[in-house]
């Protein structure tokens, strides 16, 4: 049985980069003030914990459409992203409307399938932009994009390292919001100190967090920069001819 194809350049999502970094912003900013690890049962703190669960499944779904996945393989995906953040949000809201449902510690935790699909992400907008033949606006967009990617799929490897080892990954139990604070000062290296890993499953993950953000800033946004500094030198080069 023959292997469906990987792309598809023909879908109507496909290099649509203005509004997954639109979408992607968004979503940083609800992790950033919603705690998705817990709710304090009011309405609104679980309405804020499903926008933001629901802007990170749109934003790993997106993500893959505006590289040109393939449909077929997009539909697993959705299914997957779909079934594992809907229990999620189940969960959470039989915790809000009944007190004898026990609280999850461990309800952010992100199944194994989204962190690797979360990790994917940036990855495959990444090599949807070495497709590209011409450096344009929609590039630039997509190497956003995919830099801003990168603190959510590590704020969601970093959940599934504390869920899988048990252990409170600073040392002491923080608040999701300390994850993704944690995940954009590493990948930037600002590096602040007042929080840190605690094992060394946490360190590897950190350092390699660190490690990938600044490999991607220096090549391939370096690389697409560089190329349409090029091109625009090469336009005003013709212009100037044309006017001799």
């Amino acid at each position: 049985m023959a292997r469906p194809p990987r792309h598809d350049d023909t879908g109507r999502w496909v290099d649509r980069f203005g509004l997954l970094l639109v979408v992607t912003a968004s979503a940083i900013v609800m992790l950033s003030l919603v705690d998705v690890g817990r709710t304090d049962g009011s309405a609104s703190s679980v309405v804020a914990y499903i926008v933001s669960t629901v802007l990170v499944g749109a934003t790993l779904l997106l993500s893959l459409r505006a590289a040109g996945l393939h449909p077929r393989r997009q539909r697993v995906i959705d299914l997957v992203v779909v079934v594992a953040l809907g229990a999620v949000i189940v969960l959470v809201v039989r915790q809000a409307l009944d007190e004898n449902v026990p609280t999850d510690p461990t309800a952010a935790a992100p199944s194994i399938l989204i962190v690797a699909i979360a990790v994917v992400a940036p990855i495959a907008v990444a090599r949807r932009l070495l497709r590209h033949r011409e450096v344009t606006n929609s590039t630039l967009l997509g190497a956003i994009s995919a830099y801003l990617l990168i603190p959510i799929a590590f704020f969601e490897a970093f959940l599934g390292i504390q869920a899988w080892v048990g252990e409170p990954f600073f040392g002491e139990v923080q608040r999701s919001t300390s994850f993704m604070y944690f995940s954009l000062t590493t990948v930037t290296t600002v590096g602040y100190g007042d929080i840190a890993p605690a094992y060394d499953a946490a360190r590897l993950a950190a350092n390699a967090e660190a490690v990938v953000g600044q490999v991607y800033l220096v090549t391939f946004v370096a690389m697409i920069v560089g190329l349409r500094a090029q091109a625009w030198r090469g336009r005003g080069s013709d212009q100037d001819s044309s006017t001799d």
